[in-house]
């Protein structure tokens, strides 16, 4: 063998298993789950691709209610929903919140024609939205907004979207586990079929997935559950390791 050859591979090797030191220093405590192993280039690399899964629940809430009314009379519509508004902002004192914790939309006019095209009557509609890092009360508020309608008010209460602020502290974290899992099923494959695994010679980040807790559901454009307070974070990492003769 060329001396040459051979000082630049074993560089090559030094620096790949470096990288994979660091990305494995961290020992994580996540469930982690089988990984899919394949043999390719007739013996010469196996493809590995480990995944790390950690639960999270939701630290940020979105909420959005619409009221409405329609009326012949423009007058009494602004009026009915002038009225309408100051019931939901009585609700909204009620459950806490403040009038600097939401925004209210101008109102919203439509006009309504009949099948002849003439003039029926009038729209009038004012969304209210809502965004904080308290998920029980925006929850909670979900809920009562819908005592509204035993007053006269026409509203429409929005499930809200529960959202996780804390995905970038953990991408490293979940990377690493799923890097580790990986160099434990290329590990577990090498002693099943007595064949020596080197260095890797090439990994791949895979799209993180948030979904509902005890899902199975992925996508191949990654996934962002919004519905459920409490979700799952999955991360793979595809692994590429030499075969040694």
């Amino acid at each position: 063998m060329n001396m040459n050859n051979s000082i630049h591979k074993n560089s090559i090797a030094i620096i790949i298993s470096s990288i994979v030191i660091g990305l494995t220093i961290i020992i994580c405590t996540f469930t982690l789950s089988n990984a899919f192993v394949e043999v390719k280039g007739l013996g010469k690399t196996i493809s590995v691709t480990g995944a790390a899964f950690k639960p999270i629940t939701s630290d940020y809430a979105v909420w959005e209610g619409t009221i409405s009314t329609t009326y012949d009379n423009l007058d009494i519509a602004y009026s009915k929903i002038e009225g309408d508004l100051k019931k939901l902002e009585s609700l909204l004192a009620k459950e806490g919140f403040r009038s600097e914790d939401y925004s209210i939309s101008s109102i919203q006019l439509r006009k309504n024609l009949n099948h002849n095209r003439v003039f029926r009557d009038y729209t009038l509609s004012q969304i209210i939205k809502i965004e904080l890092d308290d998920v029980p009360r925006i929850t909670q508020l979900a809920r009562e907004a819908s005592t509204l309608l035993e007053q006269g008010v026409e509203i429409k209460s929005a499930n809200p979207k529960y959202l996780f602020t804390g995905l970038d502290k953990l991408k490293l974290e979940m990377i690493k586990a799923a890097t580790e899992n990986a160099k434990l099923r290329v590990d577990q494959l090498a002693n099943a079929t007595n064949c020596k695994v080197g260095v890797p010679i090439s990994a791949r980040v895979g799209i993180f997935q948030i979904r509902p807790l005890h899902s199975t559901e992925v996508s191949n454009r990654g996934m962002n559950d919004v519905t459920s307070i409490e979700k799952e974070i999955v991360s793979t990492v595809h692994v590429n390791f030499l075969i040694e003769d």
